[in-house]
């Protein structure tokens, strides 16, 4: 009986959006050894677990030292840079069975790494929220003041929903953090949330009943005018991201269901800088590690 296995998240840096679709038509119908792939849009806010970058484009070397690859999330070139680099890289053009071994090789160092990690209990930072580089030459403070995104340091979470389970999960595992979790299920609601209460982030559920989600996080950014409300989708099965209409309400980012508990909490430190600080805490309060040289 072969066994299941979880896909693995792709981020892509530097191709072509005809580079990307055949990525995705390949991910679909072939795989590594013991491993399956896909790939990771660049609104998704879930951590990639592999980046492959286009080594033909400076621009893309440069995205890819920003994020900074490690052993966890490992890094694979296609093509030739022209300076010397420390990830692994296929050449072109693409011989997909050799790109699925280089994938293989570098996901099998990651879950060595992941495991020694999990077994001494340390807490792995997730992936920064990507931004593009802003090359303006900015005159006005108001405008550069109105560019920045501060997020609320004090604030709860909201959650748009009709039932209450995933209300009640994100509220347990928010609890050790003081973080309080509100539920609401139509627009109404909302509002009068951000008016009584100070709201860091809103996790919308594109799919509840009798509401539009573009609409109402329209309503949210212009209600909470000094962007201190982050506010995000969670997308169903097969729902897709409408991207115009997401930009134009300036949606901060989406997250696929089923969610995964780290997925989450690693979503919610990135809009919480309070988890973060309570994280930090923890580990000081930890019994200090022994100097072994």
């Amino acid at each position: 009986m072969q066994n299941q296995t979880i896909p693995l998240a792709v981020r892509l840096i530097g191709f072509s959006a005809h580079e990307v679709g055949i990525f995705e038509a390949t991910f679909k119908v072939e795989r590594s050894a013991s491993h399956t792939y896909f790939h990771l849009p660049d609104d998704s806010l879930q951590d990639p677990d592999v980046y492959i970058a286009n080594a033909d484009e400076l621009k893309a070397l440069a995205a890819l030292s920003d994020v900074g690859p490690s052993d966890i999330r490992p890094a694979l070139l296609v093509g030739t840079p022209e300076i010397e680099l420390p990830y692994e890289r296929v050449e072109r053009p693409i011989r997909w069975r050799k790109l699925f071994d280089a994938l293989e090789k570098l996901i099998d160092k990651r879950d060595q790494v992941l495991a020694t990690l999990d077994a001494s209990g340390v807490v792995l930072v997730p992936e920064r929220r990507r931004t593009d580089r802003v090359d303006l030459d900015l005159t006005d403070p108001a405008e550069y003041k109105a560019m920045r995104r501060q997020p609320n340091r004090s604030g709860n979470v909201l959650i748009i929903d009709q039932t209450p389970a995933f209300h009640q999960f994100v509220a347990d595992m928010l609890s050790r953090y003081h973080v309080t979790v509100h539920l609401a299920s139509d627009e109404a609601e909302v509002i009068e949330a951000c008016k009584l209460r100070r709201i860091a982030l809103v996790m919308i559920n594109t799919s509840a009943a009798d509401m539009d989600p573009y609409k109402l996080c329209q309503a949210i950014k212009k209600y909470r005018g000094d962007n201190s409300t982050a506010v995000i989708f969670l997308l169903g099965s097969g729902a897709v991201l409408d991207q115009e209409k997401a930009v134009g309400v300036d949606l901060d980012g989406f997250l696929n269901k089923p969610l995964t508990g780290n997925l989450l909490l690693s979503t919610l430190m990135k809009f919480l800088p309070l988890t973060r600080r309570e994280q930090s805490k923890q580990k000081k309060a930890r019994k200090p590690i022994a100097n072994v040289t």
